[in-house]
């Protein structure tokens, strides 16, 4: 009689499970397991699966020298952060132009009212003392690296995603401490603007140009002289993240 009754104990509990799996199915990646382990026990068992983030490699860091696109977009950039002016602060905000920022995170922090100041503007990675990375070894770079992200999102409270190395200068173990960092982006340039010179391989701007200019005294006619050019060109500025994922 005992025995009768924990069955249909069971029975009634199985069934209900189904019904209640059918009325209000789970929201979560589990499976509901229910076994009779002997004619008194009964157990649940309750797995669940979790996903493990991809660590990158070298191989995972690509070079960019120009941005693949068919948007009628160029990227201007801007090292260094040396010299920051209010004249070069005016010519960007009364333009709105979006800036792709490779600054020491020093100098950033040095100049933070200013740079903040430029809500269109993106903050990446330059290395923490700017030293030519390929005469160093892979911990040393890594150090230069993911310092340099710590210490801007501190300064910014925005992430680096791209990475610029000094120069232009990197070698295999450079890809290598960047994926370490964290990033898969080693950012380059085909088009220079400084000192009033632009500097364009085809003769004018063509879309998905990566434009290097450098924080210097003459930014700002410089900036301005490339904007008409832009213009021109029947192009206009984006920002490198929007493009670069």
């Amino acid at each position: 009689m005992a025995f009768r009754q924990q069955c249909s104990f069971v029975g009634l509990f199985v069934a209900s499970a189904i019904t209640m799996s059918v009325a209000a199915p789970l929201q979560v990646d589990a499976a509901l397991e229910v076994a009779v382990a002997d004619e008194t026990t009964t157990t649940i068992t309750t797995t669940t699966t979790t996903t493990i983030p991809k660590v990158l490699t070298s191989k995972d860091v690509k070079v960019t020298y120009k941005v693949n696109t068919k948007d009628k977009v160029v990227f201007i950039t801007i090292d260094d952060g040396f010299h920051v002016t209010p004249a070069l602060a005016r010519v960007i905000r009364r333009h709105k132009v979006p800036i792709t920022t490779f600054a020491m995170p020093r100098l950033v922090a040095r100049e933070k009212k200013w740079y903040l100041a430029n809500k269109n503007m993106t903050f990446e990675n330059h290395t923490v003392n700017h030293r030519s990375l390929t005469p160093l070894s892979f911990k040393q770079q890594q150090k230069e690296i993911c310092r340099a992200n710590t210490q801007l999102k501190k300064t910014t409270k925005q992430q680096p995603s791209l990475f610029r190395p000094p120069g232009g200068n990197f070698n295999q173990l450079t890809k290598k401490a960047i994926a370490a960092c964290g990033m898969k982006h080693l950012v380059m340039w085909n088009v220079i603007a400084e000192k009033g010179v632009l500097r364009m391989p085809r003769g004018q701007l063509t879309q998905g140009d990566i434009i290097l200019m450098h924080y210097i005294p003459s930014a700002a006619p410089t900036l301005e002289l490339l904007l008409r050019q832009i213009k021109k060109n029947g192009l206009k500025p984006a920002l490198l993240r929007d493009y670069l994922k």
